[in-house]
């Protein structure tokens, strides 16, 4: 009622020459309104042009379809296009998406650019945010652009004989000039302003639009009217309530477009569910009733009449079953066959589940034998649903449970089976092998989740390498579990196999711990071993040359960045961090179960304590010492897991810093602004807060790792190197860092001897890698021709055909005429293959390579959305004179901003840089590491 009496004021304005009103715009909407018709036509009559928005949906909840008053013709609708040029709809489901359909009104639509445009601040004059979002941030624009158009074409637009014609000469300007591939999302396309304002339609090349009105056809289809208008006010009631009701819900998938044709069955089957809908008035359920025992019912079967042997005809047989005296009545006068269909629709389908809950050890068995531990020793992991084979075998893992040892195969688990599913799976235990396949599939699982949500897209595992000439590379589309494919305390992901290797073996005799003398271990059912191997193949995906050992830090950032990954899982098991922040007092810095990793496996291997722990350690007594950073920590670490244990203790303290920082007004508040709690149990609202805080600092920090990854050098990666992919990969997401989660990140690397030894000072701000000194020319064109399609819903061997495309694509770009030397020298490399010769060893400069080119999106703290392209480039070097595989390479990282079609950061290792070939040569000379494969 509001809008209508708002439009029907601006109506009244019109005729008033001095105010001048040609076009109006709202954001607001909802059901359909006889009112809303008539004064939207007779605005349209007047002249006006009126544009309104589309409207928002969660998970296209309670319809993604546009609403009224933008659903009249009479109306542009204002629909959205992100910054990437994907449409602003189908997002996931924790964010506002716009509206778009049905097909009938996206020939009246017009999309703009939404979410994170200009926005200004309800009370606040002078101040404009770009937290614009929404089809309402989307509406302005198209009604800048139309006034501008008027305003532009003033003499023309007064010239035309009729008032409507205005408003459809505007129309016509900016839908003949939007610019489209699809009609779907965007209508009648993406609005272009600027080149609207060069056509003016002639006056007879315009047509009036057809008057808008709320009528719903069904009614008058099912008594045979058909296209006939309303003959009664109660008619044209009836129909609207109608209408209102098909907007959402069951009906709005019977009939996507009320305004398109409709047949007689579909009119039956959307005035079956008008009539089972609750909010239906008992007038429309009686009409409706009394208008579906009117229509004949659909031929069966069971129908038709028979003839006897001597030529007589028999009377048919029913087709159905009658409703069984007693039955709850439906409403109206129905045929047995109409009852049937009716209580059909009263049992619409259900849809499939979106999570799937799994019981797992928290930690792994070992907490079981102690009174302490016991009530911690379960959980449930919350794992996304999908349809199972038996193994379990999903999308992304295949469980493979064969035993080489013992020369046996375990029946694999069905987790979809009717008798595990309301038992959240089987329970845990050491003795049955399907639960082992179970947890392995869970934990793994929940650590691809926690990759795909920090970089905004599906994860891809390495493909496999071709090794005969002629071969090309192949998609890997499941990574292989085997839980129990070691008879040895190992455990370990195989690069050439693309599985994970899950060892189980006895436990010590002599110090066994927690464990029986003896007993058997399976590192299967650790937590963080799981969570540690699938992080070493998702890394492996992201970046496969870390995976060979060129300098004393790549072997251990697979170490150490797995530790952290099965490090932060810890903190997203309610029971476990509850029960650790209590027994601690708050205080994280204690020792406790949060910092250590592998517990069982630790105590087996009679290593007095868990099998790495990030704040201390446990000396041969069971004594438990507090790490003490120095300075000397990163240096004096060759080995690549304690190495790697130093970039966990750093990230860790990191996380310790930050988590005071958020939890002392709590402790303020709990101890009366002493600080210092008393003696005793902590309250149970304190423990929660206290919980909340830690879990969501973790996870926070669990992100900001991840994310860094993209940053990272395709080769040849450093601590330092990573400090500075971490720095730049948060600031370009939260450019303000109000809680100091970088500055925590910094004093922390830095107290442990971790700080760049390339920039002049380590302060957050200088840490971030620079941005190029010279843009790449042409950019901006090859970007046009890559599929930028890849994120959180797309079929994952699309994205990697998609990412393999764009690869091909870019490399055919990057070795033409169209890429000076001087711009591939920026990046790195070195246009052609060629003799080189490095600190006086000949060698050869072998092609350009781009191994991935992959799309990031990401969602700020702020809601704001950014889109970049990550394309990892390598060039390889090889010793004329030694053995084949004596090589050295070098690469660049281009992170690239889609919005402006411009290079962020070139992060590089140049191919001819003799200082890092030096420093290579000597490693290798010094170490016999072998490729990644370690617990």
């Amino acid at each position: 009622g509001a809008i209508a009496k708002a439009l029907n004021y601006v109506y009244a304005l019109c005729d008033n020459e001095q105010t001048r009103i040609h076009v109006v715009t709202m954001s607001m909407g909802g059901v359909a309104s006889q009112a809303w018709a008539d004064a939207i036509n007779a605005l349209y009559d007047r002249g006006v042009f009126v544009v309104t928005a589309g409207g928002n949906n969660y998970a296209n909840l309670p319809t993604h379809n546009i609403v009224y008053p933008a659903r009249f013709n009479r109306v542009v609708a204002a629909c959205g296009v992100m910054a990437n040029g994907k449409p602003y709809a189908d997002l996931d489901p924790r964010l506002m998406a716009g509206n778009y359909g049905p097909s009938s009104k996206m020939k009246t639509a017009i999309s703009a650019y939404t979410p994170n445009t200009p926005w200004a601040r309800l009370g606040c004059a002078a101040i404009v945010d770009h937290d614009g979002a929404g089809t309402s941030a989307a509406t302005p624009q198209v009604a800048a652009a139309a006034a501008i158009w008027i305003a532009k074409n003033q003499t023309a637009w007064k010239a035309y004989p009729e008032n409507w014609m205005r408003a459809e000469a505007v129309r016509t300007a900016l839908f003949k000039t939007a610019k489209t591939d699809e009609e779907k999302h965007f209508g009648k396309g993406l609005l272009q302003a600027k080149e609207a304002l060069s056509v003016v339609p002639a006056a007879g090349a315009l047509t009036a639009q057809p008057k808008d009105s709320a009528d719903f056809a069904v009614l008058r289809i099912l008594t045979g009217l058909g296209a006939a208008p309303p003959s009664s006010a109660q008619q044209r009631m009836l129909e609207l309530e109608a209408l209102q009701l098909a907007q959402t819900g069951e009906i709005e998938k019977i009939l996507p477009d009320p305004q398109g044709p409709i047949s007689v069955e579909t009119a039956r089957a959307v005035a079956r569910a008008l009539i089972t809908d609750p909010r239906a008035s008992e007038a429309l359920r009686t009409t409706l009733a009394g208008a579906l025992a009117q229509q004949p019912a659909p031929p069966s079967p069971g129908r038709r009449k028979k003839k006897t042997g001597d030529g007589t005809v028999t009377p048919p047989e029913p087709a159905h079953t009658p409703a069984p005296p007693g039955s709850s009545p439906l409403p109206g006068e129905f045929s047995a066959i109409q009852q049937q269909q009716l209580r059909t629709a009263l049992n619409p389908p259900i849809e499939k589940p979106k999570r799937r809950k799994l019981q797992v050890y928290a930690y792994d068995p070992s907490l079981g034998t102690s009174l302490d531990t016991l009530g911690i020793n379960l959980a449930l992991l919350d794992v996304r649903w999908e349809t199972l084979e038996p193994g379990p075998v999903g999308e992304y893992l295949e469980i493979v449970d064969a035993d080489p040892a013992s020369g046996a195969c375990y029946a694999p688990v069905d987790l979809d089976d009717p008798h595990l599913l309301p038992q959240q799976g089987l329970a845990p235990t050491e003795t049955d092998p399907r639960f082992h396949q179970q947890m392995a599939y869970a934990v793994a699982s929940r650590t691809i989740e926690f990759f795909e949500r920090a970089l905004g897209r599906v994860a891809l595992w390495a493909p496999r390498t071709p090794r005969l000439p002629g071969e090309s590379e192949r998609y890997v589309g499941r990574l292989r579990l085997y839980p129990h494919a070691l008879r040895g305390a190992n455990a370990y992901y195989s690069p050439d196999k693309k599985a994970l290797l899950l060892g189980y073996f006895n436990a010590s005799d002599s110090d066994p711990s927690e464990n029986a003398p003896g007993s058997l271990v399976f590192t299967a059912i650790s937590h963080d071993i799981v969570a540690h191997e699938t992080t070493h193949a998702l890394l492996d995906g992201l970046h496969r040359r870390y995976i060979e050992a060129t300098n004393p830090d790549v072997l251990a950032f697979h170490e150490g960045f797995a530790d952290i990954v099965a490090l932060f899982q810890h903190f997203t098991m309610p029971e476990a961090l509850k029960t650790q922040i209590a027994r601690t007092r708050g205080d994280l810095g204690r020792q406790s179960l949060l910092g250590a990793l592998a517990v069982q496996f630790g105590h087996a291997t009679g290593n007095y304590g868990a099998l790495r722990d990030a704040i201390g350690t446990c000396d041969e007594n069971g004594v438990w010492h507090p790490h003490q950073p120095k300075t000397t920590d990163y240096t004096n670490a060759t080995e690549p897991h304690d190495r790697g244990a130093v970039l966990v203790a750093a990230v860790f303290d990191a996380f310790l810093q930050l988590y005071r920082a958020r939890t002392a007004d709590l402790i303020r508040l709990a101890t009366g602004g002493t600080g210092i709690l008393g003696e005793g149990a902590l309250p149970d609202d304190l423990t929660d807060r206290l919980a909340e805080e830690a879990a969501t600092v973790a996870r926070h920090c669990l992100e900001i790792c991840i994310r860094g990854l993209d940053y990272c050098p395709p080769v040849d990666i450093t601590f330092h190197d990573y400090l500075r992919a971490v720095i730049t990969a948060d600031r370009d997401i939260a450019q303000d860092d109000p809680l100091g989660y970088r500055v925590a990140f910094v004093s922390a690397f830095r107290a442990r001897g971790i700080s760049s030894l390339d920039v002049r000072s380590i302060s957050s701000d200088s840490l971030a890698w620079e941005p190029p000194p010279l843009q790449i020319g042409r950019l901006a064109d090859v970007l046009k021709k890559l599929r930028l399609d890849w994120d959180l819903k797309s079929n994952r061997e699309h994205a990697y055909r998609a990412s393999r495309h764009n690869a091909a694509i870019f490399h055919r770009w990057l070795v033409s005429d169209a890429v000076s030397d001087e711009e591939l020298a920026m990046l790195g490399l070195v246009r052609h293959e060629r003799p080189l010769t490095l600190n006086g060893v000949e060698g050869y400069l072998g092609p350009i390579e781009v191994h991935s080119v992959r799309p990031a999106h990401r969602i700020g703290p702020d809601r704001e959305s950014r889109a970049e392209l990550i394309l990892e480039i390598t060039q390889t070097w090889k010793d004329k004179l030694s053995a084949p595989d004596t090589i050295f390479r070098g690469g660049c990282t281009m992170i690239v901003d889609l919005e402006k079609s411009a290079a962020l950061y070139l992060v590089r290792k140049r191919v001819d840089h003799a200082g890092r070939f030096a420093a290579q040569t000597s490693f290798q000379a010094l170490t016999s590491l072998n490729p990644l494969r370690a617990n």
